[in-house]
């Protein structure tokens, strides 16, 4: 075990998951790890010293049980869980739909059946989007009163590979007033990418942005080593649901002959001006081009059972799942797939697969209740 909860916590945390439906030892330590991982941080107060004021630091994960508690309040009312109004589209499959449904069938499933008002990892999920949506790195400048300085690394911009690509011609952006949104009816397909450039030689290429949020405040302001080192693990693993998604743009746009795509993996964090506030500052970049020859078997597969899931409205669930992924997806807690307790996932998603267990309460614990 690598978490720094106490052992308290620990027995606290431990009830919880039992109680979700987890029994693994294993895996219920491995999500309390990447629980820590997004929600345990290192804060600081400012000090009054003999030369002015001061950091001191200290570590606080009382996040990760408070979101384990607000999954116990959601699942002890399932009934309460509001369900999406409009109904599942069984005649078009969005490029968004490949890539959810290629992360997570059930958690596909979850986004389509309610209204997740309690997402994990929620204040980064929105710093993402904000990037994503207002600073735009491939043709919009940062916002209005801010230097390339204050939101990107110098190793970040000017970028080589970055420079290349906004030297092409621009032939579409999704993000302008008047996109289109592409359509194969035939593979009863819709999908709106982020650009399409054309290269010096002529070829048409699809962009697509990522903005991955990389948790600084596990590690110790000391220990800048580990964090490149961590850095360095991720920073080159591309997601097969991204991937599903940029194959789905090159393979099922006709209006153009898409040779190629580029992922781009923007990274941030999320950091602290003088004024102590929070802004999303982008401190690394990653690349991957996808050409039209690859990934068919992966694409293909993804949309065949896509297909199958929504006309049959069932499907097998496949376990076992992986404790990291789950702890990190944003609408785990919804989500009672995770525990690998069910076989079969059904569209929309069964509130009565929703439920907590009865697990009694530990007894290193209930000292502490009746004081």
């Amino acid at each position: 075990m690598t978490h720094k909860l106490s052992d308290k916590q620990y027995v606290f945390a431990k009830f919880m998951l039992e109680r979700i439906g987890f029994s693994d030892p294993k895996k219920i330590d491995s999500y309390i790890n990447k629980l820590e991982s997004i929600y345990g941080k290192y804060l600081y107060h400012l000090r009054p010293g003999k030369y002015g004021y001061y950091k001191h630091h200290y570590y606080s994960n009382s996040e990760c049980i408070e979101q384990l508690l607000k999954e116990m309040e959601i699942k002890k009312e399932p009934a309460e869980i509001k369900n999406l109004d409009c109904n599942i589209n069984r005649s078009k499959i969005s490029a968004t739909d490949l890539s959810n449904f290629q992360f997570c069938p059930a958690s596909y499933s979850l986004s389509k059946s309610f209204e997740i008002e309690f997402p994990t990892n929620e204040d980064e999920r929105l710093a993402g989007i904000d990037l994503h949506e207002k600073l735009r790195l491939i043709d919009q400048p940062v916002p209005e009163y801010y230097e390339d300085y204050q939101y990107f690394s110098p190793k970040v911009m000017p970028n080589e590979s970055i420079d290349k690509i906004r030297s092409c011609e621009l032939i579409y952006s999704g993000h302008s007033d008047d996109y289109t949104t592409f359509k194969n009816e035939e593979k009863k397909y819709v999908g709106q990418p982020d650009y399409i450039f054309k290269d010096p030689n002529g070829d048409h290429f699809i962009v697509e942005e990522k903005y991955r949020y990389l948790n600084p405040g596990k590690f110790s302001d000391f220990n800048e080593k580990e964090y490149k080192k961590y850095l360095n693990k991720i920073k080159y693993k591309f997601h097969k649901n991204h991937i599903v998604q940029i194959k789905s743009y090159i393979d099922y746009i006709k209006e153009y002959n898409i040779e190629y795509g580029v992922l781009i993996y923007w990274f941030y964090k999320l950091s602290e001006n003088y004024n102590r506030d929070i802004y999303p500052y982008v401190h690394d970049v990653s690349i991957k081009v996808i050409y039209n020859n690859e990934f068919e078997i992966l694409l293909n597969r993804t949309h065949n059972k896509l297909l199958d899931f929504i006309s049959n409205q069932r499907m097998r669930f496949p376990t076992p799942t992986n404790p990291n992924k789950c702890a990190a997806c944003v609408v785990n807690k919804y989500c009672s797939h995770k525990t690998d307790n069910y076989n079969e996932l059904k569209l929309p998603y069964d509130k009565n697969d929703i439920q907590l267990k009865y697990i009694p309460f530990p007894d290193e614990l209930k000292s502490d209740t009746n004081e």
